[in-house]
């Protein structure tokens, strides 16, 4: 049986302002999962610290406004889920389905899967977005 992509991102530490394979913030997460799984090199933003929530949510709304990332309403393997913490949206994790993402959370330990629909993801929940390189 053949595991599923994510798989080998399941457990990797958070690490904040990581950006490779043994240690990850939420960002540096997508960054690796989309360079290695689709050759889909993002900017690094390893200036930005995981505490500045504005910037973020900055660079999140500039990069959809340059038309980097697609609003997509039915999200597949791939898609970025982008979630509100407090009044920004700055929080990102990778679709493996259409109801899961991986993501890299401080508070978790690491990365995991969770399902976006339920608990508090959903009122968290922004839209999902895919790359202009995966349409």
């Amino acid at each position: 049986m053949m595991l599923h992509w994510s798989a080998a991102y399941v457990g990797t530490p958070y690490v904040d302002r990581g950006r490779e394979a043994g240690g990850c913030d939420c960002w540096g997460l997508v960054r690796l999962a989309l360079a290695q799984e689709k050759r889909i090199v993002l900017p690094s933003y390893d200036e930005v610290s995981p505490e500045e929530l504005a910037e973020i949510a900055a660079l999140v709304r500039a990069e959809v406004e340059a038309g980097i990332w697609i609003s997509v309403d039915d999200p597949h393997d791939f898609d970025v889920a982008v979630f509100r913490r407090g009044r920004f949206d700055s929080h990102v994790g990778i679709m493996v389905d259409g109801r899961r993402m991986l993501h890299s959370d401080k508070y978790a330990g690491g990365a995991r899967v969770e399902r976006v629909d339920t608990g508090r993801w959903t009122s968290q929940f922004v839209g999902t977005y895919r790359h202009r390189d995966l349409i």
